[in-house]
């Protein structure tokens, strides 16, 4: 018998984001700042230091490659307005080498300007650098042409890989460096790699790590750096406490998911959801966090990955357009309160068990934190209900019915030195906020109507009690301030002077608090309370002005007060325009202009690029999404034919012009009827964006693949490809079992087996897999069995035979049969799977290949790209019903009043489309369909102009425009007006 050859072919891909939480959770660690940047930051095991002051670290995720350069200050100072003190952002390489070698930071992709903006806003950052990101970003930020470099493997320790990153750091790394802290930027840390398999925090298991570490640190590395991120989760406090003696470095998560990728608005839910598990994080030891994503943004242009497309939304605190959703004001009072107590609680340890008995009901859990600057005592209602608590801190100090709603965690302040005279002994209600404002201490205190406020002090000193005489009982060796009853719309204003040194307490609600604003102005810091919300803040002349803002959809804003270090005052509110408002615009009369006039077969494309056979998307050097391919037929008899060829995603075959078909690359194979003679055959191919890439290491070159690839396959007849069926599953008892013999097929032992299912009930465990090929005697001179995935490892085995070993799960990989002895007769294939984690099985269909002997195609010319959407020439009018068969360009044009006063957010609406992109005045807004519902695409404001504005769509199907409409967001709309008056000293 002819001995049997078998070949495996691995390609390697992940299409979702995998964290190596093994490697997460032994090493949290953070490398120490560089003993001369240890002044501006550095860190012990308790807390973040800064400038020499304790520092809480409130961070939000915001790319600056996901909004345009016009709008940062926008986006990065309603950041500030929640109380955020830091952004935490990627650096994409893609987005700065687009092209090999040419390196761009200028306008949106500016890195230093940005950076520059935050400093100025007083913030600070941490840079992610990469190389690689994730991030839902087209191949996670890796250069399309880095695709195509021979011998490169990412992520590891590739000379050819590293040669490329080495390059791309000399250019970013400086830019990054030139900002550190310690040479008076914003930059505080520095993320190398990200999410990698292997190393996180101070892991450097490999020559990989070390060289990127050597890499940063020769370039002029200061500051506080970690490998790949720190505590990634949607909840990442967990259950329990977050103090760790061997850690040398404060908790802190680079990565709190707040809601997804996959969502557009706000759920009922998340405020209260994402609430709890940032108090959590506050109540049991964490020294900061960063939220994924406080502002999404969007995807512009083609730098989606394949799960979104141009909305990166995430259901951000504030949205794509910058409106703000509940979970924006939820995240502002977190903020607020640990940066007011941050001396606490970046030095604090666990003391719950030191104020177990301040409340005796069951349904509330008590937790403490304590430090040498006083105590923070949270009362966490885990149950579902609300529920009225009784407080008592000891005998003479007792609050009752405190209303703790459900999953709660409600703060209380014990011991806090305000100054050299004041000492807030017991807060036994909910304090939002304490802001130092020269010689006044402004403690902001949110309670509703029901509810009692009791703020205990200890004082030294002669006090004088200047305002709210009602609500102050004086004590032995202090006063009190107790008080209920706040109106809805009410500032409570309670105060009291010793020598000099004032302490204000303004009590409202949680609505009240929702619209209170803590700025700074030149010389001091200022609160304004009763707006929307509160933009740019200036001083002209002594008088403060400020931009104003409330949703278009709501009422207008009440009494606004400014409550400085001396006084409160009254601001007008002076409004350009009333709040009428159109919620469509007209379009004028539809142009289109051909962009399928490469499938003709007259076209001539001798300066395509050539290739024997097609090379994938980007070979060619192009970034868009779009690709044409072209070759001739020669073919002998007319009939059905089946074309096989490697890539994806989506393609559509013209003969001679002609649309005949439109298939998934990705199924493999294609039926076309074609008759005898010669033919041009022309292929237009597009894609939704491309993998991530998350936790891949290797060689790229065949991940992925966009277009058609490789070897084309023409045989009549067919199809020639079919799915495995009729599969069984026998458990085995550990790996070790892979050597023994197959065990003998019978029902009792095998049971019937469903692609997809989880064999294992998400336990660690082994397993014979098992079905029968049927095999066309007649026909069949060579089978590939095709997986798709299998989880995790697998060893296969032909008629009993061993002929491939793979390991991994999502990766593809293939095996050969060509060996005609066993092409005789039905094949048995046995597959033993080796599970390690969670879920195992097959999870992808198998498919069995048959095409045998078959004409290969070749000579294949490519041309990527939609084509030009701003070509002066080549437009007709879109007239009648006329109908189309392939891609088309639509232009259209519409007038914009001046919005007066109003911040409107216009939507494309792409109904009736298909797939492609859309570009306003010359902006390419990104790709469409959207993933997150029909939602339409953003058109940020600065690239609308008042007056006439462009519209031109590219189909990838030729769908007319007929339902394509411009519509205002309400929702996200809002009324501009400006705040001014108070004389500022």
């Amino acid at each position: 018998m002819k001995r049997g050859v078998y070949t495996v072919l691995l390609i390697i891909g992940l299409s979702v984001c995998v964290i190596n939480s093994y490697s997460q959770a032994i090493n949290d660690h953070i490398f120490p700042a560089k003993a001369s940047a240890k002044p501006f930051i550095d860190f012990d095991s308790k807390g973040f230091v800064i400038n020499g002051k304790r520092t809480f670290l409130a961070s939000g995720g915001i790319d600056y490659a996901r909004v345009p350069h016009q709008l940062w200050r926008d986006r990065l100072l309603r950041l500030k307005r929640a109380g955020f003190n830091c952004v935490e952002f990627y650096t994409f390489w893609n987005f700065h080498e687009p092209q090999e070698g040419k390196f761009d930071f200028t306008g949106d992709r500016d890195l230093n300007a940005f950076l520059s903006l935050i400093k100025s806003l007083n913030m600070y950052a941490i840079a992610r650098v990469g190389p690689y990101a994730c991030a839902e970003w087209d191949m996670g930020g890796y250069p399309i042409w880095l695709k195509f470099k021979d011998g490169v493997r990412v992520r590891e320790d590739n000379k050819e890989f590293e040669k490329y990153v080495d390059r791309f750091f000399d250019h970013l790394l400086p830019i990054v460096f030139n900002q550190q802290i310690s040479k008076g930027g914003p930059v505080i840390m520095v993320q190398l790699e990200n999410e990698h398999n292997n190393g996180w925090g101070t892991v450097t298991p490999d020559n990989y790590f070390k060289r990127l570490q050597s890499k940063a640190l020769n370039l002029g590395l200061d500051v506080p750096y970690f490998f790949s991120g720190l505590h990634h989760a949607s909840d990442p406090a967990g259950e329990g406490t977050l103090d760790d003696s061997k850690r040398p470095n404060p908790w802190f998560s680079t990565e709190f998911w707040s809601v997804w990728y996959s969502q557009y608005g706000a759920k009922p839910d998340d405020a209260a959801i994402y609430s709890r598990r940032t108090w959590k994080i506050i109540a049991h030891g964490g020294s900061g966090y960063n939220y994924y994503m406080a502002y999404g943004g969007s995807n512009f242009g083609y730098t989606n990955n394949d799960e979104d497309a141009a909305s990166y939304d995430y259901g951000a605190a504030i949205g794509q357009t910058g409106d703000l959703r509940p979970i924006y004001y939820a995240f502002k009072r977190a903020a607020t309160f640990a940066r007011s107590f941050e001396v606490i609680l970046e030095n604090c340890s666990d003391a719950s068990a030191s104020y177990q008995n301040v409340t005796a009901d069951k349904g509330i859990t008590v937790t403490a934190r304590s430090s040498n600057a006083g105590d923070v005592i949270f009362l966490d209602n885990v149950g579902k209900d609300s529920l009225k608590t009784n407080v008592k801190a000891d005998s003479s100090i007792v609050a009752t019915n405190i209303t703790v709603a459900p999953g709660e965690i409600y703060p209380l302040v014990h011991n806090f030195q305000i100054n050299s005279f004041v000492k807030l002994d017991w807060a036994l209600t909910r304090i939002y906020g304490l802001v130092k404002q020269g010689n006044t201490t402004t403690i902001l205190v949110e309670a509703a109507s029901d509810n009692p406020v009791s703020l205990y002090f200890k004082t030294n000193g002669s006090l004088n009690v200047i305002k709210g005489a009602q609500g102050f009982k004086l004590t032995a060796g202090g006063i009190k301030l107790v008080t209920t009853k706040q109106q809805a719309d009410e500032v409570g204003e309670y105060s009291f002077e010793i020598s000099g040194q004032r302490i204000r307490v303004l009590i409202q609600n949680e609505q009240g608090t929702d619209k209170t604003w803590i700025t700074e102005i030149p010389g001091s810091t200022v609160i304004i309370s009763g707006a929307s919300y509160i933009g740019k803040v200036e001083v002209q002349n002594k008088q403060l002005f400020a931009e104003a803002q409330y949703p278009l959809t709501s009422q207008k804003d009440g009494m606004i007060r400014l409550y400085n270090e001396k006084e409160c005052a009254l601001l007008n509110s002076v409004y350009q325009e009333s709040t009428n408002f159109i919620s469509t615009i007209s379009l004028s009369e539809w142009q289109y202009k051909n962009a399928s006039i490469y499938a003709s077969a007259a076209y001539n494309d001798k300066n395509w690029f050539s290739s024997l056979n097609p090379l994938q998307m980007g070979a060619d050097g192009n970034l868009t999404a779009d690709a044409w391919y072209r070759t001739r037929l020669n073919i002998p008899v007319s009939g059905k034919y089946t074309m096989q060829v490697d890539g994806g995603d989506r393609a559509t075959a013209f003969i001679d012009g002609k649309r005949i078909v439109s298939w998934k690359v990705r199924d493999g194979e294609v039926t076309l009827d074609i008759k005898k003679g010669k033919h041009s055959l022309a292929v237009f191919t597009a894609h939704d964006g491309r993998d991530k890439l998350a936790a891949y290491v290797g060689p790229i070159t065949d991940v992925d693949k966009k277009g058609l690839s490789g070897q084309v396959q023409l045989k009549k007849g067919g199809p020639y490809i079919s799915t495995t069926t009729n599969w069984y599953f026998a458990r085995a008892e550990n790996a070790a079992d892979v050597k023994n013999a197959i065990p003998a097929f019978d029902t009792t032992r095998w049971k019937k087996y469903k692609i997809g299912d989880d064999a294992f009930n998400k336990q660690a465990g082994f397993g014979w897999f098992q079905t029968t090929i049927p095999v066309d005697k007649q026909n069949t001179s060579k089978l590939m069995i095709n997986f798709r995935s299998v989880d995790e490892n697998a060893t296969v085995f032909i008629n009993g035979k061993q002929v491939a070993r793979h390991e991994g799960w999502n990766s593809p990989f293939a095996v050969e049969v060509n060996d005609t002895e066993v092409l005789k007769k039905p094949i048995t294939l046995s597959v033993f799977i080796e599970n390690y984690s969670n879920e195992g099985g097959i999870d992808q269909p198998v498919k069995i290949n048959s095409i045998g002997n078959s004409t290969m195609l070749t000579g294949w010319k490519m041309f990527s790209g939609p084509g030009n959407p701003d070509a002066a020439t080549g437009w007709d009018k879109l007239a009648g019903k006329i109908t189309f068969s392939g891609p088309q360009f639509f232009r259209s044009q519409f007038t914009l009043p001046s919005p007066k006063g109003k911040h409107l957010i216009w939507r494309v609406r792409t109904d009736g489309l298909s797939y492609g992109s859309v570009w306003v005045n010359g902006h390419n807004l990104g790709r469409y369909p959207e993933k997150t519902g029909n939602i339409g695409m953003y058109i940020p404001e600065c690239w609308l102009k008042t007056g006439i504005n462009q519209l031109v769509v590219y189909d990838e199907d030729g769908n007319r425009p007929d339902k394509v409409t411009i519509q205002l967001e309400k929702e996200a709309s809002s009324v501009t007006y400006t705040l001014q008056g108070t004389t500022i000293n």
